[in-house]
């Protein structure tokens, strides 16, 4: 049997719909449902698992990339949904009730079969946009999606983290000559919107400990490339915080490799030490030693 692990898979991320798989030994978490639920199903059972394997959904917030095959899952299988109360409210304004609902507050610890979260805001134009930090055993997964700048808050919780999966949305040139109409690009750039490209690496580089998975999500496919992500970050690989770091950039239509996080070595428990205690011995005073006896030395 495989020793138990922290694994990432991303079943799709990008501008029509975003979805990973987070494994924590045997308790396992779809984050956001932006894919058909068949997409979803197949994708688990590739992976020899079923909705009713998932210990919940984890939503980041309500924007249809992120909980598209929402509904068809939760009506064919009791998944509880983690997320804040705003956001299960406006899903519920949408039409889309979550029958089992376990709420998420920002600045709150969470714990769910052994794993601890942590749910941060991030700054997004939705109702109540979070990013997480996920624990157990002794290491840290952070996502960061859908945020169009860094808070000091968000800051924060990216620091210590093992396994990153971050935003790069846009390259600004492509963003500029693609064909959306004007109002979604201002929207693409606000405060409010997506994280570019060229934001990236500064940000990672900020970080103080040295990441071991570096993973690039909701990549646009108007508006980016993946070689232009990579132009960007591998020169800066084998330095740093990214000196022992492996990239991995998501894709819309193609699931990435599982990324496997080896659980912290547990540490070593020390010997007992030893206590040494002197003894004592006077032969003089002892029968045994005395002439004649029988055990005793003849001089």
């Amino acid at each position: 049997m495989p020793a138990p692990d922290i694994a990432v898979t991303y079943l799709g991320s990008g501008s029509e719909g975003n979805c990973a798989l987070l494994e924590f030994g045997s308790v396992r978490f779809l984050l956001d449902a932006g894919l058909s639920a068949r997409r979803i199903k197949t994708h688990l059972a590739e992976r020899g698992l079923a909705p009713d394997d998932l210990a919940g959904i984890i939503l980041t917030h309500d924007h249809h990339d992120h909980v598209r095959g929402l509904t068809t899952l939760l009506k064919k299988h009791a998944i509880p949904v983690l997320a804040p109360e705003q956001t299960r409210r406006a899903l519920l304004h949408q039409g889309l009730e979550v029958p089992s609902h376990i709420p998420l507050a920002v600045g709150r610890e969470h714990e769910r079969e052994g794993v601890r979260l942590w749910p941060f805001r991030v700054s997004h134009d939705a109702v109540d946009p979070i990013g997480l930090r996920l624990t157990w055993l002794g290491r840290t997964v952070t996502i960061a999606t859908d945020f169009g700048q860094v808070t000091p808050a968000m800051q924060e919780h990216l620091g210590g983290t093992d396994l990153l999966c971050l935003e790069s949305n846009h390259d600004p040139h492509l963003l500029q000559t693609c064909g959306y109409p004007d109002w979604l690009k201002r929207r693409i750039r606000s405060p409010r919107g997506h994280f570019s490209n060229h934001g990236v690496l500064p940000l990672v580089q900020q970080l103080t400990r040295p990441l071991s998975h570096l993973v690039l999500i909701h990549l646009s496919q108007e508006a980016n490339h993946p070689d232009l992500v990579r132009r960007l970050i591998e020169p800066a690989l084998g330095r740093g915080v990214l000196r022992h770091c492996r990239l991995t950039i998501a894709a819309q239509d193609q699931p990435t490799p599982r990324l496997s996080l080896p659980l912290a070595a547990p540490p070593r428990r020390r010997a007992p030490r030893c206590r040494f205690i002197q003894y004592r011995f006077d032969f003089a005073a002892d029968p045994a030693h005395e002439e004649g006896h029988p055990c005793g030395s003849r001089s």
